[in-house]
């Protein structure tokens, strides 16, 4: 499994160094790894940077999904996310669900919360720990094709 990132007491918080600079995430898991990190401006975060750095960390083995969370208030965020295996993505239901309880568990998010991606808008509804975490919003098809085998 590897040693976790270094972890202040108490809060929940994560840091490791990446690309040069000190990065603070928190942990969660919707039954695969995420990251989320805190940023004020997810249209200028480092995800083509510090996703992919922080993914190829020692500290996560397996890799890890890393979120870009920008708390507008309450009740709305906006997020990127780099995910494993793939990149950035237009959606992520699990990073979106990470980073709401992520935010949900400190004390930043209401209980219902919208969440913007480059691809568009879900909600997600989390009361708190202990309870059922849904998720809602439309599917799209992103690609039709066939495969000759």
């Amino acid at each position: 499994a590897g040693a976790p990132p270094s972890a202040p007491a108490g809060d929940g918080r994560h840091a490791l160094e990446v690309e040069g600079r000190r990065v603070e995430f928190a942990i969660a898991s919707m039954g695969n790894p995420h990251a989320v990190i805190d940023v004020d401006d997810v249209a200028h975060a480092p995800v083509g940077s510090v996703g992919p750095a922080l993914q190829q960390s020692p500290a996560f083995p397996r890799s890890v999904n890393v979120g870009f969370l920008q708390v507008v208030d309450p009740a709305h965020v906006r997020l990127r996310v780099f995910e494993r295996g793939v990149g950035e993505t237009l959606a992520c239901g699990t990073g979106a669900c990470a980073a709401v309880a992520v935010g949900r568990k400190a004390g930043r998010l209401a209980g219902d919360v919208e969440v913007a991606l480059p691809g568009g808008v879900l909600r997600i509804r989390w009361p708190g720990p202990g309870e059922p975490l849904w998720m809602s919003g439309p599917a799209e098809v992103a690609f039709r094709g066939q495969v000759e085998l």
